[in-house]
C-alpha cells in the first residue's frame, strides 16, 4: 500500500497556468530519482488552488524528498511562482476492509 501526499498552494499574481503547469512537469525528473517516488498528478479546483498529489512508498520517504529536492533548480523555480504561505502538506493512508 502508498502513501498520497497532497501538497495545495496558491500561485503568485500574474503566473500563468502555462507557465505553473510547466514547473511542475520540470519538477518530474527529479522525483523519479528520489527513493520510494512513485506518481504524481496535478489539479486545480475552481478557486484556483493548486493541488498536487503524489504516491510514495513511505510516509518517510516523501517527508524526506522535501530535503532531497530543496537545491534542485526545477524546485527553486517552482517555489519562485507560488506564494510560500499557501502551502500545506497532507498525507493520506490507504485503509483495509474487514
Amino acid at each position: 500500500m502508498h502513501i498520497m501526499e497532497l501538497v495545495k498552494w496558491q500561485s503568485n499574481d500574474g503566473v500563468s497556468d502555462t507557465e505553473m503547469i510547466t514547473a511542475v512537469d520540470d519538477i518530474l525528473p527529479d522525483l523519479q530519482t528520489l527513493p520510494g517516488f512513485i506518481s504524481q498528478t496535478l489539479y486545480k479546483d475552481r478557486d484556483g488552488i493548486w493541488v498536487d498529489v503524489y504516491l510514495w512508498e513511505t510516509e518517510a520517504q516523501a517527508i524526506a524528498s522535501n530535503d532531497l529536492m530543496a537545491d534542485k533548480p526545477s524546485f527553486t523555480k517552482l517555489m519562485s511562482l507560488l506564494q510560500p504561505e499557501t502551502v500545506t502538506i497532507e498525507f493520506l493512508y490507504p485503509t483495509t476492509q474487514s
